[in-house]
């Protein structure tokens, strides 16, 4: 199937419609978020690093947040890794905020051939749908609606806009114990092609002391590429606080078909 022209058409107007908004939509957004910075107490820090999982929770008004790191992975004996990862969070009501995902640098070793560059960015926005107060059989629940910007270098990024969305589901089972779980979809485009990409996780966290917790999350894509099969991971890792601002984190995973495919990766979280 190839795509349709004027698809394509349609992707490069939005792309420079986006693009020429942005450092205005920034400007307001970091404006408002001073604005009412006085008016919201500083809840605990919920990063959506590192795992695969996206949590439920938005940024509260009046402040901004920013997520960033670095993953190394070996898939078949090629290696590739991963520099930046930033992510920037912007407040966009009480149950909403706007996503930024800026270029990772990415170096790849595919049999002996290395290639260098920027991926595709990413924009988005999370809203809110379902939050409970107090523990609950019923989860919380909140959506994500986003897409790649074809901004990455030829050969490490895609030619075209790739749209998907998330459902993120959370549950906190105890005052130590939280479940979160997300199913996923993506337009995915390859070679000029569209196909259809699902994607699940479940994540486990476990809060070890205030200041530090742990996680083990399972997640798997089906097709991972174009006429590709379906992969499976094994994740674990932990993060430390400090105060209500500042957490690090760290993560190892593993393909669940092949054991001699593995990730790790380590960042940082800070609110402002």
């Amino acid at each position: 199937m190839t795509v349709n022209p004027l698809f394509s058409v349609i992707e490069m107007s939005m792309f420079r419609k986006v693009t020429r908004c942005l450092p205005l939509g920034l400007a307001c957004m970091t404006a408002c978020a001073t604005a009412n910075r006085l008016a919201s107490p500083a809840p605990a820090l919920a990063a959506d690093r590192p795992d695969f999982t996206e949590s439920t929770e938005t940024i509260p008004p009046g402040f901004i947040q920013a997520e960033a790191g670095y993953t190394f992975s070996s898939e078949e004996g090629n290696t590739s890794h991963s520099i930046g990862e930033l992510l920037i969070r912007l407040p966009a009501g009480s149950r909403a905020e706007a996503r930024i995902e800026f270029n990772s640098y990415s170096i790849e070793n595919n049999a002996g051939s290395v290639q260098r560059g920027f991926e595709d960015m990413e924009v988005g926005v999370k809203i809110k749908l379902i939050e409970h107060e107090e523990r609950s059989a019923l989860p919380n629940v909140s959506v994500l609606v986003l897409s790649t910007l074809p901004t990455g270098h030829s050969g490490i990024g895609s030619s075209a806009m790739q749209p998907g969305a998330k459902l993120a589901l959370g549950w906190h089972l105890s005052e130590k114990l939280s479940l979160e779980s997300n199913a996923n979809y993506s337009y995915a485009g390859e070679s000029g092609t569209r196909f259809s990409q699902w994607s699940g996780s479940a994540s486990l966290g476990v809060e070890i002391t205030p200041r530090f917790g742990s996680f083990i999350e399972w997640f798997g894509t089906n097709p991972v590429a174009l006429g590709g099969g379906r992969a499976e991971y094994l994740n674990v890792g932990a993060g430390m606080g400090f105060g209500s601002s500042l957490k690090l984190d760290a993560r190892v995973g593993t393909n669940t078909r092949s054991t001699r495919d593995y990730f790790v990766g380590f960042g940082v979280s800070k609110r402002w």
